[in-house]
């Protein structure tokens, strides 16, 4: 018994990935029941699939302010981060009380997209209409894009009983009636938001035309596009409350192996696509759009620096 146990033990060391020469990555995301956790997993996905000698997972956190610490204090190799909450140097909507110069930016990732979501026999119908009303938000970031868009329909935060859940306990509370509507991703798709939609008639809400263009005005927020039959019972175009999202990574990882991890998701983006509609975000077309509109929100990681000077994104 014993020398089996010893054998076992050093069977688990020899195929352990730091045995093997495999470097462990880690991806920060959100939460479970929001989108940037299946976009996480896609992107593990994808980096198992084309980069040699990593093992990378994703990771579920509170939300992109958390996943910035965590990536900024080097217990995350990557994270997917709201501009809002990135270190946006004087730039973005939510307040950032510390500097992250730890984070480095490695290129674009996906548009997102947050919205009210209630039951179809709720009344509302309009952001106007949750005056007096309970709602939840994720996290206090999250909570300020909300009231950003309450805003522009004259309701404030005192107008509302305003509470926080994580994604997956707004959908339930939606459920059981314990909050009037929640605030929550619906793009990239939202396989949560779509069994609430199959299970019960909802109504998902867009902002009009005139005051969705308050959020293109914001140098970290923009407004995002929610096709038509997205989710049952969504019959036609939804312009929604969003964020342009970036791929961070800790300044201090090998720079050889983000150049890699970089090269990989460029030259195989319709793979990521294919394993989550929030890959085909990833792009050089959207790095360079955050380039241009000097939207970059911190330091280029050196890997990435190199790969996008040599593919014109840089000069």
């Amino acid at each position: 018994m014993k020398r089996s146990l010893v054998l076992g033990f050093a069977i688990l060391l020899l195929t352990s990935p730091a045995a093997r020469g495999v470097t462990r990555v880690t991806i920060g995301t959100g939460p479970w029941g929001g989108v940037f956790f299946p976009v996480g997993s896609a992107l593990a996905t994808l980096l198992n699939r084309y980069v040699a000698d990593i093992q990378a997972s994703a990771e579920p956190v509170e939300g992109s302010a958390h996943a910035l610490e965590l990536v900024h204090t080097g217990q995350l190799t990557l994270a997917i981060v709201a501009l809002g909450s990135a270190p946006e140097r004087g730039r973005g909507d939510a307040p950032v009380d510390k500097r992250y110069d730890n984070a480095g930016f490695v290129m674009a990732a996906m548009d997102t997209g947050q919205t009210l979501v209630t039951l179809s026999d709720s009344g509302i119908r309009t952001y106007a209409d949750i005056k007096g009303l309970r709602v939840a938000a994720n996290t206090p970031a999250s909570s300020t894009l909300l009231l950003a868009a309450l805003r522009l329909y004259g309701v404030r935060e005192a107008d509302v009983q305003l509470t926080f859940m994580n994604y997956a306990e707004q959908i339930a509370a939606l459920r059981e009636g314990t909050i009037d509507a929640g605030f929550v991703p619906v793009r990239p798709y939202n396989a949560d938001v779509a069994g609430l939609a199959s299970a019960t008639r909802i109504r998902v809400l867009g902002l009009d035309a005139t005051k969705a263009k308050a959020f293109d005005r914001s140098p970290a927020w923009t407004s995002v596009l929610v096709k038509a039959r997205t989710y049952q019972g969504q019959d036609a175009d939804l312009v929604v409350p969003g964020s342009y999202t970036a791929l961070l990574a800790h300044q201090n990882v090998d720079a050889a192996l983000i150049y890699r991890i970089v090269k990989a998701i460029v030259d195989h983006g319709r793979a990521f696509g294919d394993l989550h509609p929030g890959g085909a975000d990833f792009t050089a077309a959207k790095t360079r759009f955050l380039v241009e509109h000097k939207l970059v929100p911190t330091a280029f990681h050196p890997g990435a620096e190199r790969y996008w000077r040599e593919h014109g994104v840089l000069r």
